[in-house]
């Protein structure tokens, strides 16, 4: 491992303008302690040639000489960065130069950090939130499938979780492979969410200009797709299991995200179909989901669990009737919580 503290991982395919102009801004920051560290996927435009013309000894330029895959893609450029740490950014977004240091800066100062996320257009008053390692870390960080620009790690310890061999399964992990890699680094070390605004994604008509190379959103395994919803739900249940925490700990994680994956397949799916941006994105006709189809969803989603996660996991039916019980308990938990913010407002 070389002498950086802080390497910018970027997958890209087919972005030569977008790559360029997120490299080149990360560069003018003249930190000789970060690396810039691109894997192209085979692209069929000129990303290559304009990425090797920026003459600067602290960008790596790697190929796969064919597409591979996405998956393939983010998991293998984490791989070849060499920094102390490691951020994650996708091609397309953006990021503030003039913040680097300072992010660099943060990460340094907490040797027991293992990972984290950065928030996008944060107005906290507080750089950042440090979560005490085990079942905290986990329930604030992992499984929340947020877009991963600004995701980072402690390059030491992902080396000791076999991301690449373990997590490059898209049947298991689908697109949030680092999801299930932040689980298991909670366990290790502490976890952060860093409000220093450092990354901004893209948004409106360049999303709409620069469509996903990634997901056809007309199939049933794109990421949002009640389906994909549902079977990415039951991994993160049998991943949970697999984790070394206490039951209850188990219980409460599994619960919360089964939660999560219920409104990510009703109202998150609702929004998606409904944003005209992101539906010319991944190459759909946006439409309307009305609230027949959507308690249809719902109810299918928690049916098909339920069952599935009895043959899967291993659960008596006694055991998911407590779950629901469960279930209900935590969504009065968060009704009443949200409530509170509310009223404090």
């Amino acid at each position: 491992m070389n002498s950086y503290n802080l390497s910018f991982c970027i997958p890209t395919y087919n972005r030569a303008q977008s790559v360029r102009r997120l490299v080149t801004d990360i560069l003018s920051c003249r930190d000789a302690d970060i690396e810039v560290v691109v894997l192209d996927n085979g692209s069929t435009d000129d990303t290559l040639s304009i990425l090797r013309d920026i003459k600067d000894e602290r960008l790596f330029v790697y190929s796969n000489g064919e597409n591979r895959g996405a998956l393939y893609n983010m998991v293998n450029v984490l791989n070849k960065g060499r920094g102390e740490y490691l951020v994650y950014s996708t091609d397309q977004d953006y990021v503030a130069s003039s913040k680097i240091s300072e992010f660099k800066s943060f990460l340094l100062r907490h040797p027991g950090l293992a990972c984290g996320y950065c928030t996008f257009n944060s107005k906290s008053e507080n750089e950042f939130k440090l979560f005490p390692k085990g079942y905290l870390s986990i329930k604030n960080i992992a499984y929340r499938e947020r877009h991963p620009t600004g995701y980072f790690f402690n390059n030491k310890l992902i080396k000791t979780v076999g991301l690449v061999e373990r997590f490059s399964d898209y049947d298991f992990v689908d697109l949030f492979p680092l999801e299930f890699v932040f689980a298991e680094l909670c366990l290790m070390g502490n976890g952060a969410i860093y409000h220093g605004n450092i990354f901004t994604p893209e948004t409106g008509a360049n999303v709409v200009k620069h469509k996903s190379s990634t997901t056809n959103g007309k199939s049933n395994k794109a990421f949002f797709s009640p389906e994909a919803r549902l079977k990415l739900a039951i991994n993160y249940t049998k991943h949970i299991d697999t984790l070394k925490l206490g039951q209850h700990e188990r219980a409460l994680l599994t619960t919360d995200t089964f939660i999560d994956g219920l409104i990510s397949t009703t109202l998150g799916y609702k929004a998606i179909l409904g944003n005209r941006d992101l539906c010319i994105h991944y190459y759909m006709e946006p439409r309307e989901i009305k609230i027949k189809e959507l308690f249809s969803i719902g109810f299918n989603y928690y049916k098909q669990y339920v069952t599935q996660t009895v043959s899967t996991t291993g659960k008596s039916y006694v055991k998911q009737f407590e779950f629901i019980i469960l279930v209900l308990f935590r969504l009065f938990q968060k009704i009443i919580l949200k409530s509170n913010k509310l009223i404090k407002k």
